[in-house]
């Protein structure tokens, strides 16, 4: 009788304490609960954190000191790498040759993307082909672009002897200032065109065709349809066009390094070619940083830009 008493209270000294972990289980480790989305992502972050955001960080304070390789001890010396800037010829002149460099890179890659996107949008043989092939520049390594267009505007290259074929003179396109800069120009939009055409793709095939359809009916012809649907939908397209192409254009340096080297003279010396050369070849680690931060604030400063320009109204 006893014993069977003493079992009775050890099971209900034993139910607070199932209930308490049942509830522990179910509050915390339920697979409902939001905090496993932060478990699951958090690798990511992590990768985030060592990789993106403390160098970031890290070169923010290095913008702050005299940080040189060939030098053991750095010294804190406030926005001084910045006035430096200010007055530094040669940055002022990569500001200019990036900007008149990214406008016409991007005006002509979103140009020839979204013609082409609407040409192949359309019901036309082997459409799916003529996609792949006209993106096969997209996807060559970056390190082949400009030793491709190295031998393409050669002196006795392909263009030079197209040129010759139409009567004109042969310019000598890496070796002068405005031909460098224009090489630069057309190898980046090679490249850029066939990704801007996939995002133009991915817009014009969610504009419903009802809408032309109603506007075939209404008597509109392909030029009014184009104008009054295709371009108003297609606003938050050029939206995420126009950031994509600003920031992988302004932080392209590889193909001036490689094809220009960013002469003749500084004239396709772009701001990234800039950092580089400042910071690995002339070990000037916190010019460099000043120039990479300066760099970053022009991205921002256009992503919002054009967040506003093309910002649509719901």
């Amino acid at each position: 009788m006893s014993s069977g008493r003493s079992a009775g209270i050890a099971v209900d000294a034993a139910w607070p304490a199932e209930r308490f972990l049942k509830e522990v289980r179910r509050r915390w480790l339920g697979p409902t609960q939001p905090w496993w989305g932060f478990v699951f992502t958090l690798p990511i972050l992590v990768l985030l954190v060592c990789f993106k955001f403390w160098p970031m960080a890290y070169a923010a304070w290095l913008s702050l000191t005299n940080g040189n390789l060939t030098e053991r001890t750095w010294r804190f010396i406030g926005v001084s790498n910045y006035a430096r800037l200010a007055r530094d010829t040669t940055f002022i002149g990569a500001l200019e040759t990036t900007g008149r460099y990214v406008g016409a890179t991007i005006a002509l890659s979103m140009v020839l993307g979204l013609g082409l996107a609407v040409l192949l949008n359309q019901k036309v043989p082997a459409r799916g082909l003529f996609r792949t092939l006209i993106f096969l520049p997209a996807v060559v390594p970056i390190i082949v672009v400009p030793i491709l267009w190295q031998f393409l505007f050669n002196p006795y290259g392909l263009v030079n002897d197209a040129l010759k074929g139409l009567g004109l003179h042969p310019v000598n396109w890496l070796l002068s200032p405005r031909g460098a800069l224009g090489a630069l120009v057309l190898a980046t939009a090679w490249r850029l065109t066939p990704l801007c055409m996939v995002i133009y793709l991915a817009g014009l095939q969610s504009i419903p065709g009802e809408f032309y359809e109603a506007a075939k009916v209404d008597g509109a012809g392909a030029p009014r349809r184009f104008r009054s649907i295709t371009l108003p939908m297609l606003k938050p397209t050029f939206l995420v066009v126009v950031v994509f192409a600003i920031t992988l254009t302004v932080q392209n340096f590889v193909l001036a390094l490689v094809m220009t080297g960013g002469g003749p003279d500084n004239a396709s010396t772009t701001l990234s070619l800039f950092v580089y050369q400042r910071g690995f070849l002339g070990f000037q680690m916190g010019y460099a940083s000043a120039a990479a931060l300066v760099m970053l604030s022009i991205i921002v400063v256009f992503t919002v830009g054009s967040l506003r320009a093309f910002r649509t109204e719901e």
